[in-house]
């Protein structure tokens, strides 16, 4: 088997403006902490698994196939399989700006065929979970799933730890809205302390179904020392699984994927439900939540395109741990319908799709007004998540 990793700077040369709140609308040049795409490739006689992990809102997937078959046809090699995910950090280059997209596209062509490989032998690899709300929890009054989750994997050669994905499921929405420059937000702190702590070992970060989780009533702030705060409650949490020595077994790399054809519907939503206990930001959204309904009935166009008519979902067996990658914004409620001790539920992967919430959530919800999939596509998504 063949290991690569690579860190890409993914800041943009030129301005943009961020992507993630509706007030962004002034182009900034100035970066907090730098943008980054990290890069884990596995290959062994069968396929070859390129994962690029983005500090972005998101990455369609369009840009994902499109990625896939150039590697495919530079290397001559039909086992490559591209999976790509984003922290969804709200405070990254726009990937609504044509410019910035093809600046990146181009820059992920140009390093992903310099990395280099190299042999390891003997490689396995552990799973640990632990529920922790260091950096977030529900953000919706009243309703709590209990799912906030923080997960490591561990990859050894030998007994030697060289890679570890980290996994939390929780909006990186720490900062102000109208912060005036770039940030990887939390994910880009941890892993920037994880680097420092352990600079021989390679990391990344998987964001979970955080469609329902953020800092709202976690945080005491929404400054970068409020986020570095946060940050350092899960850096502390995952120290302390680094400490433990969960079973090894043998890496795996089983990949199956599974196209879903996305069926909408406009649903009356019903504003007299609307709880008496909401906090003022959550009104706020609600309110903002209405607009985004408004236009979205008007036109039919979401964030970046068309209603979503197929996605994408992905799963990758390593042997301790199935990985399953989901576009949408789903709510974490739908990581009860897989085994946690055994599966993790990636979002914000091989594309981006608005909030899928709960069938027959009965909360009225910023999320609400964006979720237009039918019953029976929200179905078809539990049986495929179920059996992927």
């Amino acid at each position: 088997m063949k290991y690569s990793f690579t860190k890409i700077n993914i800041n943009s040369p030129f301005p943009t403006t961020q992507c993630g709140h509706s007030c962004q609308i002034e182009k900034l040049s100035e970066f907090h902490d730098p943008l980054y795409a990290r890069v884990s490739a596995f290959q062994n006689d069968k396929i070859w698994i390129i994962h690029y992990s983005f500090d972005l809102l998101a990455f369609d997937l369009e840009h994902r196939n499109q990625l896939e078959e150039k590697l495919q046809e530079y290397y001559q090699d039909e086992r490559i399989r591209v999976i790509t995910s984003a922290t969804h950090t709200h405070y990254a280059n726009s990937v609504r700006d044509p410019e910035y997209v093809k600046y990146l596209f181009d820059l992920l062509c140009q390093e992903t065929v310099k990395m280099e490989y190299r042999e390891v032998h003997d490689v396995t690899t552990t799973y640990q979970r632990l529920h922790t709300t260091a950096v977030g929890k529900s953000r919706i009054s009243g309703y709590e799933t209990g799912l906030e989750n923080l997960c490591l994997i561990r990859f050894y050669e030998e007994e030697k730890n060289f890679f570890n994905i980290i996994y939390y499921n929780c909006h990186p929405t720490i900062l102000q809205a109208n912060v005036p420059y770039f940030s990887a937000e939390y994910p880009g702190y941890v892993l920037h302390k994880l680097e420092e702590n352990d600079p021989d070992c390679d990391f990344t970060f998987f964001q979970g179904a955080a469609g329902d989780i953020s800092s709202r009533f976690v945080r005491d702030g929404q400054d970068y020392d409020a986020l570095m705060k946060l940050g350092d409650r899960l850096y502390d949490d995952i120290l302390s699984l680094m400490n433990e020595n969960p079973e090894k077994k043998a890496l795996t790399l089983g990949y199956k994927e599974v196209p879903i054809k996305y069926d909408h519907e406009f649903r009356p939503i019903d504003l007299s439900r609307i709880r008496s206990d909401l906090s003022e930001r959550e009104m706020e959204t609600i309110r903002l939540g209405q607009i985004e309904r408004a236009k979205l009935e008007k036109t039919a166009n979401m964030i970046f395109g068309k209603l979503i008519e197929e996605a994408l979902i992905v799963s990758l067996d390593l042997g301790s741990v199935k990985i399953i990658f989901f576009p949408n914004e789903i709510f974490s409620h739908y990581m009860s319908y897989i085994d946690l001790d055994k599966e993790m539920l990636v979002s914000y992967s091989n594309g981006y799709g608005p909030y899928v919430l709960p069938i027959d959530f009965e909360y009225i919800t910023y999320e609400m007004f964006t979720d237009t999939l039918t019953r029976e596509t929200k179905e078809k998504i539990i049986e495929i998540l179920q059996t992927i």
